[in-house]
């Protein structure tokens, strides 16, 4: 036990140091599995506590089956699982930005969390697109809960539609947050509306968290990776994550 906790000390104070990419390869080359096991089993614990504070759901996964299967979005669409609380807070600080320029846009926001943790910080406004009435309704449950106990620094909503047919004409520069919403054709849609020329004189910055499709790899070639990293997921494996200036 005292080795154990030898090497949770050692975790947290690499982590902090040297960022979420040095601690994914810390867990995965030196950890014993009890360790590993346990760190997964802590930010399970930490989402559970998240919804037990708040008083909102956003922890449990939704299949695709319990979804609305006959909504345009769905042919495209993958399971509900929520974003790891502490990578998004991470990636968000890392972003060297004024966020009150910017306005932060979650694709696939599904229950929310991602909303209620970018809420948090003075984003000039937070916006979610989510396809499933289902999830969408339990999001602005979550969203009414979170405003009330004050917690918002800034305007959050979600918005119900498809995220091919969202219209990003009215909106100034932005933060485009993705965590594998959806295939690669419809990612692609959307990347194709993101680079319209009216939308060419704004700044957009686009996050990508998990298993990026070949295709969506492709078309953003040619843009530049401001960040990189990887993060264990409460699901056992790791993730690669990251960043792109497009405009």
């Amino acid at each position: 036990m005292m080795l154990l906790n030898h090497a949770v000390v050692q975790l947290i104070q690499r982590s902090r140091r040297d960022g979420l990419r040095s601690t994914a390869a810390l867990v995965g080359k030196n950890l014993p599995r009890p360790l590993y096991e346990w760190l997964i089993h802590r930010r399970v614990r930490a989402h559970e506590q998240f919804d037990l504070k708040y008083r909102v759901d956003t922890q449990m996964p939704v299949r695709l089956h319990e979804l609305e299967m006959s909504a345009p979005g769905a042919r495209f669409a993958i399971r509900y699982e929520g974003t790891p609380i502490a990578v998004l807070h991470k990636i968000i600080r890392r972003l060297k930005v004024d966020r009150r320029r910017f306005t932060f846009i979650d694709l696939g926001s599904g229950k929310g969390r991602v909303l209620l943790i970018a809420a948090q910080y003075p984003f000039k406004s937070v916006i979610g697109i989510e396809f499933s009435n289902k999830l969408h309704n339990i999001a602005l449950n979550n969203i009414e809960k979170f405003a009330v106990l004050g917690f918002t620094k800034t305007t959050l909503t979600s918005i119900n539609c498809d995220a091919g047919e969202f219209d990003f004409s009215h909106i100034g520069d932005k933060i485009i947050f993705c965590y594998n919403p959806f295939g690669a054709d419809l990612m692609n849609r959307v990347l194709d509306n993101l680079l319209l020329p009216p939308h060419r004189q704004e700044e957009t910055i686009f996050i990508y968290l998990g298993p990026m499709p070949p295709a969506v790899s492709e078309k953003l070639t040619p843009f530049q990776i401001i960040a990189k990293g990887e993060f264990l997921s409460e699901f056992g494996f790791f993730e690669r994550y990251s960043i792109h200036q497009i405009q």
